[in-house]
């Protein structure tokens, strides 16, 4: 009988203990700050290196204009020839020959 009162008083200590001490909540914290670290660089330093960025040798985009979430206007550029296009998720469109190219 007394070694039940005396695991009844250890689970009664236990209960007591705040779940959540300050060590534990630092600790946390730090982890917290850790993961959040390693996105911010990954995404700064190592994400732009890892973009491959082709540019062609005849073909340019000079300018594109987002005109809706999936439609975007762009003027493309070829030798001495150049198209302002329109494209959706759908379909290409070519607008229009362009004359003179602002800014190209």
């Amino acid at each position: 009988m007394n070694n039940y009162f005396s695991t009844f008083e250890a689970a009664a200590k236990l209960n007591s203990t705040p779940v959540f001490s300050f060590g534990y909540l630092m600790q946390i914290f730090f982890s917290l700050a850790i993961v959040f670290g390693l996105i911010y660089i990954s995404s700064k330093y190592l994400l732009p290196k890892l973009q491959v960025n082709q540019q062609g040798k005849i073909i340019k985009v000079v300018d594109k204009v987002v005109l809706e979430p999936q439609v975007s206007s762009y003027i493309i550029k070829a030798e001495n020839r150049a198209w302002l296009i329109v494209v959706s998720n759908k379909n290409v469109v070519k607008i229009d020959e362009l004359e003179e190219i602002p800014g190209a």
